[in-house]
């Protein structure tokens, strides 16, 4: 993965297509990410490669956030409770490379974690979301699919607390592409990356 990689210059105002020799791409772009991965195989004649990128215009998140992340999940986790976070950016935080966590007011179940209404502009500004599923694989379900329609980068952590482990991907609008955790974590020591080995596309 060339993650500097530039893709086709957009002409769509939320994303573009772009068909290459082994299927369809889309091209999507925000402030803080730009991403260009396949989203349906295709043998199409005449046509170069695809060549799947991934920019992150912002520092990683750093590991001692991450920790409290997995410390309070782990800590719902003992009630069999799922919990849901909201990452920030800011570059007037002068702390923690500009990261900001935020636990949203919320209702937690065994099999979900729901915001409340009214907290639309702190949901606007998350970059990342991540949530928990206590002592579950960490496994994107079929609920999360539905829920995960926005653009931006989401994560889910699972097997409280005997074996951590983490599994991150892109979602704009809907498509999703799984990636290394480390791509944008600085992931502490004893949580496992679960597409630590993941193939381009």
């Amino acid at each position: 993965m060339v993650k500097a990689r530039v893709p086709p210059e957009r002409q769509g105002a939320m994303f573009d297509y772009v068909l290459a020799s082994d299927g369809l791409y889309l091209n999507a772009e925000r402030a803080e990410l730009e991403v260009f991965f396949r989203i349906a195989p295709a043998e199409v004649r005449g046509l170069s490669p695809g060549r799947p990128a991934f920019n992150f215009w912002r520092p990683l998140v750093p590991g001692n956030l991450i920790e409290e992340v997995f410390r309070i999940a782990t800590r719902y986790a003992e009630y069999s409770k799922e919990t849901l976070f909201w990452l920030e950016h800011s570059e007037l935080n002068p702390y923690d490379e500009g990261w900001l966590i935020r636990q949203p007011a919320q209702t937690r179940t065994a099999a979900s974690c729901r915001p409340y209404g009214g907290q639309d502009e702190h949901y606007q500004r998350a970059i990342i979301e991540i949530h928990s599923h206590h002592s579950m694989p960490a496994r994107f379900s079929s609920t999360d699919d539905r829920d995960e329609t926005g653009f931006r980068i989401y994560g889910v952590i699972g097997r409280l607390p005997e074996a951590p482990e983490i599994r991150m991907r892109v979602s704009v609008y809907g498509y999703f592409w799984e990636i290394p955790a480390c791509w944008v974590l600085d992931l502490p020591e004893g949580l496992r990356d679960c597409n630590e080995n993941a193939e381009e596309s």
